[in-house]
């Protein structure tokens, strides 16, 4: 029932990639001295090494090997799972593993056993071990085993009182292996270390740990009990890292969290409270300041300046509250600062775009979080501030402060900006709309471009004001009140004078089992667009405080983005009303008409060869050439003659190790995430 023998450990050649773990690094050091194994000491630099690992168990013939999984991930991710797996026995310790890594471990492990080992450091290493097998991870939750000899386990609630099989609880240690307590720290050793009470004399120690029984006899880990925490593979008490921050003397308030901002990444982040406003060079003052007193692993990732730190209601830290972090230079005023102008506005620019409070000039747009849409607004952003027009490739290829700066100078001047213009008697489609109307044209009227928007209001609701509102805004945006007529045989926007506009929020009753056959048809209202303008909603009342909102628009007039500022005018909107007054706020400075005219006279005329759209043309005919008109796909289902545009939505989850190696590809190539997925369905099709 010793831990050797029931990992599989025995005499042959051990490989140590945990120098500086030494809890984690004994398991390995003492089995081998215990049975005459030969110990193989990788170099501090080799142990995080793909290459050098896997050089060293398979020319040396390692046969065990003790790893942390985020660790042995690493290892995988840069030479391949079977390259670092020993011969003989592979031994997981330090943290928790998901169920889905551990069945990819177990399937490359082949002939090498894979096992679980589990213990804090305050019972001597290790209490409990468990055989990884493709059946005991099918359950999706690894099992961290069943006590070794001379040890035992206790799964409480916060009474003391064992709970049953399948219920979680907190696991308590009794046995040989339980230590002492902490030296120099009686309290904290009478919170951690306590009274057996089903044992006369016997002490047990408190692990924090949320685990279950399963029927198998094993524990499953379920999470912590406490705020004490794992950082690759090291347990930390944030109370220790936030006791050395507030000894700062510019600190007055400091907190400490473990965030998993990126899947499978787990960092720690400090929160500060400064004495004074300011606080530009604080961060990596106090960054260093901890680097000073604590080891490496205690040293937070990220250090964050707040006005104050956010509490519930019953005065605790607010810990959902805490803003996510910026890990690159942005985060603690590193990296090197502005030196120009355009360097500044750009890093303002970046910003601003990414809703980071800074960016440092070598930090990369995509690896703050920057996506392709974002950086659509990124280079409009560059047009207004510096009027130069940069092209979306052109943040692709350098997507840096610096990077942009220096090749601003070859940039073309900006184009014209977007400003209101005189309107014609007969105002010309933008050429989105121009789509949907000819696709309207083509199908007749239908619900297949309708983009419904269904609110559930609890408490009681202003009908009036609510539809008064509703008005209010259609008036505000000439969109909202826009029909498409033809004229010749061409379609042309005609705006409807507020006094033109016929509207009345419809108010119906239904009780709560016709709820979803009410919205749906709602949903299903087919708009005549030549004679109705884009929008209808209804005020559906299920009770007296529970009704539920649905706005319907048509494409033609709005789009996934539309519905922050429609939601915003809206409130205002109806906020103004029950106060019984109108809303205030300042006249649009340009339509959606105007931007329709502009459109036309940036893009030319596509009889002009040397206009922008006969170019823009000219590039997508040439890039399309060769395309099928259609796929001819394996598929289970015949094409209709007509098209239904009824789908069927299929959620698929990423194992977050999968979503790792797809972001760094992603880094890699200079891409998003988007274009990566876009790609793998090219391919596949």
């Amino acid at each position: 029932a010793s831990v050797p023998g029931r990992v599989g450990f025995g005499a042959g050649r051990y490989a140590l990639l945990q120098a500086q773990a030494t809890d984690l690094g004994n398991t390995a050091v003492f089995a081998c001295l215990v049975s005459g194994g030969e110990l193989h000491v990788l170099a501090e630099e080799a142990v995080t090494d793909p290459g050098a690992v896997a050089g060293h168990v398979g020319s040396r013939g390692i046969d065990f090997v003790k790893v942390v999984p985020s660790h042995l991930a690493a290892l995988a991710a840069g030479a391949g799972m079977g390259a670092v797996v020993p011969a003989g026995s592979l031994v997981l310790g330090g943290e928790a593993a998901s169920a889905a890594w551990v069945g990819e471990v177990v399937e490359a492990a082949g002939e090498c056993a894979v096992f679980n080992h589990y213990g804090p450091t305050e019972t001597t290493i290790g209490v409990a071990t468990a055989s990884l097998t493709a059946e005991t991870v099918e359950r999706g939750v690894v099992p961290i085993g069943s006590p070794v000899a001379n040890t035992r386990f206790y799964v409480l609630d916060g009474n003391l009182r064992p709970v049953p099989v399948g219920v979680a609880g907190e696991l308590y240690v009794a046995g040989v292996q339980v230590a002492r307590g902490y030296v120099g720290r009686a309290g904290l050793t009478s919170e951690r270390f306590v009274a057996c009470p089903f044992g006369s004399g016997v002490r047990m120690y408190r692990t924090g740990d949320r685990v279950r029984w399963n029927t198998g006899g094993e524990l499953e880990f379920l999470g912590r009990a406490d705020e004490q925490v794992k950082v690759r593979g090291f347990r930390i008490e944030p109370g220790e890292v936030q006791a050395v921050l507030a000894a700062h003397p510019q600190v007055v308030q400091a907190a400490v969290v473990a965030r998993e901002d990126t899947p499978g990444e787990t960092r720690l982040v400090a929160y500060l409270v400064a004495e004074d406003d300011d606080t530009a060079e604080l961060a990596p003052v106090v960054k260093q300041f901890v680097a000073e007193r604590l080891p490496d692993h205690m040293v937070p990732s990220a250090v964050v300046v707040l006005e104050a730190l956010p509490l519930t209601a019953n005065g605790k830290l607010d810990r959902k509250a805490l803003p996510a972090p910026s890990y690159g230079a942005g985060a603690d005023g590193g990296g090197r600062r502005a030196v120009s102008p355009v360097e500044e506005i750009l890093c303002l620019a970046f910003a601003e775009v990414l809703d980071l409070p800074v960016v440092g000039v070598e930090e990369d747009f995509f690896e703050l979080g920057g996506h392709s849409l974002l950086a659509v607004r990124l280079v409009s952003r560059i047009r207004t501030l510096l009027g130069v027009e940069v092209a979306v490739r052109t943040l692709f290829d350098t997507p840096t402060v610096a990077g942009l700066a220096a090749g601003l100078g070859e940039a073309s001047d900006a184009r014209p900006a977007l400003t209101a213009l005189p309107r014609p008697d007969l105002v010309p489609l933008s050429y989105g709309q121009r789509r949907l109307w000819l696709i309207d044209q083509l199908e007749g009227p239908s619900a297949t471009y309708n983009i419904p928007v269904s609110v559930r209001l609890l408490g009681p609701v202003d009908g009036n004001a609510l539809d008064a509102a509703l008005s209010d805004v259609i008036r505000r945006h000439e969109a909202l009140r826009t029909v498409f007529v033809e004229v010749d045989g061409e379609p042309y926007q005609r705006v409807l004078a507020p006094e033109e506009l016929a509207w009345d929020l419809v108010v119906t009753e239904v009780p709560p089992e016709e709820l979803d056959a009410a919205v749906a048809a709602a949903a299903g209202h087919a708009f005549d667009l030549a004679a109705e303008v884009p929008v209808r909603a209804w005020l559906i009342r299920v009770s007296p405080e529970e009704h539920v909102l649905t706005v319907l628009l048509h494409h033609i007039a709005s789009d996934g983005w539309s519905t922050v500022p429609l939601a915003r005018d809206v409130s205002l909107a109806y906020e103004a009303r029950c106060a019984g007054r109108a809303p205030e706020w300042e006249p649009l400075p340009v339509q959606y008409a105007d931007y329709a005219l502009w459109q036309r006279e940036l893009l030319g005329d596509e009889n002009d060869p040397d206009s922008v759209i006969t170019r823009q043309m000219a590039h997508w005919r040439e890039a399309l050439a060769d395309v099928p008109e259609e796929l001819d796909l394996p598929v289970d289902r015949r094409r209709p003659a007509v098209a239904s545009h009824r789908g069927h939505s299929v959620p698929v989850t990423f194992p977050a190790e999968v979503h790792a190696r797809l972001v760094e590809l992603a880094r890699a190539e200079g891409v998003t995430m988007f274009m990566v997925l876009q790609a793998s369905l090219a391919v596949l099709l």
